[in-house]
């Protein structure tokens, strides 16, 4: 059964990215699948992954306003690109 976690907080610079990535990296680490949704425009959780966000092709922007798909945002990432 998959769940859904949010990390949300309407105040910034209080952990919202740190957590979400060092979260999806422990889950990945226990051999889950774990999808994670960079919302924020500046991409930290995208760059914390590993993920050059100015080499990707579409962004959750994009998804967001009909200009791609999901399938178009998607990065795959290995355990090892994980920071």
């Amino acid at each position: 059964m998959a769940h859904i976690i949010a990390i949300t907080n309407q105040k910034g610079g209080v952990g919202k990215t740190t957590t979400a990535v060092n979260l999806a990296a422990c889950l990945s680490a226990l051999r889950q699948g774990v999808l994670l949704i960079d919302l924020d425009p500046q991409g930290n959780a995208t760059m914390g992954c590993g993920v050059d966000k100015h080499t990707v092709s579409a962004t959750s922007y994009d998804v967001l306003v009909g200009e791609a798909t999901l399938a178009d945002a998607l990065q795959w990432v290995e355990k090892a690109q994980m920071r």
